[in-house]
């Protein structure tokens, strides 16, 4: 909490922008785990991924790495898999998915797969790729076997979110329907029609957090039941949210990403204003991230805090 307390009102945090190193909006962002370096990713419109080095933010040319060109698409979504690995996934509109390895700095390619259809989410769990397609459907792949798992066909649009625990798969789509899938069970468990279309699920036990295209943040619990009704203040919707036990952080259409603690009352700590619509955010260990529809990609920290 420490961390994410040091990202509150301050005029020790600098504000670092990458406004060179992509040409298209920015669809993706992720800050990337790593045994020895600080270092976190980028995906564009422009069919290219960034990695960037996270102790060397104040030049735009030295803090990248590596440019990758691999997808021949819209590079829609970037996931790195659960406990501390060092794989990466990414998904674009080219219908392929790509592996990689960052161990030792850069994106280092290990396979891929074509499935298809556009790619627009993924949850990286250990072994296991879940993935939601242009096509109405959400995969689950099995890293290890290289072959289909799953597919749950519960949305009539493209589905555009995907949360899970070991009990559950939850995605969003297109169509506003919020859907959980009991993994237990084999089956369908609910399926809700919400007002508007939710953009971003987080699953942090005990709640399901969603966020939408009305501006506000919902808390459901297992039984999808809504527990709480959060006012963030956003005057358009919101496009993409980071929730972890550090902070809640949304990147909103109308230019602003909102700081805020990490429970169901949430304290605003601190909110940022962008010169173009914010479409993905990420947070971790007192960086923040986001990308922008101007093809900018800003970072946030604060100097005093290592």
């Amino acid at each position: 909490m420490e961390s994410s307390r040091s990202l509150k009102y301050d005029s020790s945090i600098e504000k670092y922008v990458m406004s060179s190193n992509h040409y298209g909006d920015i669809h993706c962002v992720k800050i990337l785990s790593h045994p020895t370096k600080r270092l976190a990713l980028s995906g564009s419109r422009d069919k290219t991924m960034c990695v960037y080095d996270l102790d060397n933010l104040r030049s735009q040319e030295s803090s990248v790495i590596n440019t990758n060109t691999d997808h021949n698409g819209w590079i829609w979504t970037v996931d790195q898999e659960d406990f501390q690995s060092s794989k990466i996934a990414s998904g674009s509109w080219d219908s392929y998915i790509h592996f990689y390895d960052i161990g030792r700095g850069s994106l280092e390619k290990t396979s891929d797969i074509s499935v298809h259809s556009a790619i627009l989410c993924t949850r990286y769990e250990k072994d296991l790729l879940l993935y939601g397609t242009y096509s109405k459907i959400v995969f689950g792949h099995d890293t290890r076997s290289k072959a289909t798992a799953f597919k749950l066909k519960n949305h009539t649009k493209p589905v555009l979110s995907i949360a899970a625990s070991a009990e559950y798969i939850w995605s969003s789509g297109e169509d506003n329907a919020l859907v959980c899938y009991d993994r237990r069970m084999n089956k369908l468990l609910k399926r809700i029609r919400m007002e508007r279309i939710s953009s971003s699920i987080k699953f942090l036990e005990p709640y399901l957090w969603v966020a939408g295209y009305d501006g506000y943040i919902k808390c459901f619990n297992k039984d999808m039941k809504i527990m709480k009704k959060i006012e963030t203040g956003h005057t358009q919707p919101i496009m993409d949210m980071s929730h972890s036990m550090g902070a809640t952080v949304t990147a909103c259409k109308d230019g602003v990403v909102k700081f805020f603690s990490p429970n169901t009352s949430p304290v605003l700590w601190n909110s940022f204003t962008l010169g173009n619509s914010a479409s993905c955010v990420d947070y971790k260990r007192g960086i923040l991230m986001a990308g922008c529809c101007d093809s900018s990609v800003v970072f946030w920290k604060n100097k005093n805090v290592d």
